[in-house]
């Protein structure tokens, strides 16, 4: 019984250190899940071809949703600093970077955050992956060169694969040969089992001869 208490108590005491400000995770989690509802049915309106007015009503709402996001998420970080892992948790830490991620509408906060997620990142105090996803769409953004090809380019057809089944690079990112490379450094899959991955949440998995 003594065992189990202190078990117990080590088990509570992981928790808290894990997650110090479970309010501003549940504030984070709940922004999240706004951004990722107002998307995901987008998606499914487009999927069954719904009429253009309700797409483009929807895509104004995304927006707005993102906007908010932005908002939420400068007010956040002006008062706690950047939310890591061990202050939120970290589903609540990469739900953060999501709303930063979405922010393309404000290149300058992604581009001011940037050094940010690079500091946190080495630091071990959220993932690798989120600061090169960010990296990334920085680059885009601004006209740079991606280093980690997360961000896709797709052909006339929609897909990311050419007619002999090769990957098609974006046109914006720097010394393909080696981009797996780079990618196995910050925990990220290789690229084409990643275009594969979007390609059957697209719902148009690769073909393969």
């Amino acid at each position: 019984m003594k065992y189990c208490y202190i078990t117990l108590l080590s088990l509570l005491a992981v928790t808290a250190c894990a997650q110090v400000n479970p309010r501003l995770a549940k504030t984070i989690d709940s922004l999240y899940q706004e951004d990722q509802a107002v998307q995901l049915k987008l998606k499914a309106m487009s999927e069954r071809n719904a009429p253009k007015d309700s797409l483009k009503l929807q895509d104004s709402l995304k927006k707005q949703t993102y906007v908010r996001g932005i908002q939420a998420a400068k007010a956040i970080y002006n008062q706690y600093g950047y939310p890591t892992a061990q202050m939120v948790g970290a589903d609540a830490a990469h739900h953060f970077f999501v709303l930063i991620q979405h922010a393309d509408s404000d290149p300058k906060f992604q581009v001011t955050m940037l050094p940010v997620l690079d500091e946190q990142s080495k630091k071990g105090n959220i993932t690798r992956k989120d600061y090169a996803y960010l990296y990334d769409r920085v680059q885009r953004n601004t006209g740079g060169k991606q280093l980690y090809g997360t961000q896709p380019s797709y052909d006339k057809t929609g897909n990311l694969f050419d007619a002999n089944n090769k990957i098609i690079f974006p046109a914006d990112l720097a010394d393909p040969q080696h981009v797996d490379d780079r990618r196995k450094e910050v925990g990220l899959e290789p690229l084409e089992k990643y275009y594969e991955a979007i390609l059957q949440m697209l719902g148009r998995p690769r073909k393969i001869s």
